[in-house]
């Protein structure tokens, strides 16, 4: 049985050309996610994946780099499939991995792509060390601004509502409430 795996890391790409790839080559079950292809131990589709292929399987993906973007990993998925005596083959890339030949194009392939990942991450460190420095500012936006929490702290001091009435007020958590003050207060003295 040919048994596919289809891999995206975000939500905003599409899975729909890899299935279509891997049932235009015959496989009759495919497994799909949308993770990140850095770490295999939190691919819950890919861990199923290779739970569900037997001896004489083909496990199937695209290219190599689906199912793994660092060495470690790719030989780790390499060592569960030979130990189950599944074959595996990739769609766009040529290679036997049954071969001295094979296995080192499998070897280069992984280096390759774990080297692709690796400067993306560069890539992607250099762009938000550069936004800092411009004063860009990353996560949530502040939910309460400084004279909101002024405000609340004035209403704190009269002691006729509780932190969570203030809270509500403001449309936040009582939590958030009680950092913000305690942020504020640090800020202030």
């Amino acid at each position: 049985m040919k048994v596919g795996y289809a891999r995206v890391s975000s939500t905003g790409q599409n899975l729909e050309t890899q299935i279509e790839i891997l049932k235009e080559v015959g496989c009759e079950k495919i497994f799909q996610e949308k993770k990140s292809g850095t770490a295999m131990d939190n691919r819950v589709e890919l861990q199923n994946a290779l739970e569900f292929v037997r001896e004489g399987d083909i496990f199937m993906v695209t290219r190599l780099d689906r199912f793994a973007r660092s060495n470690a990993d790719l030989y780790k998925i390499i060592g569960i499939l030979d130990k189950k005596k599944v074959e595996y083959k990739a769609t766009h890339q040529a290679f036997d991995s049954t071969t001295s030949e094979g296995k080192m194009m499998i070897g280069i392939l992984g280096t390759m792509a774990e080297f692709s990942n690796d400067l993306r991450k560069e890539r992607q460190a250099e762009g938000i060390k550069s936004a800092m420095k411009r004063g860009v500012k990353f996560g949530a936006k502040r939910k309460m601004n400084d004279e909101q929490v002024l405000e609340a702290i004035e209403l704190q001091k009269k002691g006729k509502m509780t932190n969570q009435q203030i809270a509500d007020m403001f449309g936040v958590g009582r939590s958030t409430l009680l950092r913000y003050v305690r942020e504020y207060k640090k800020k202030i003295y």
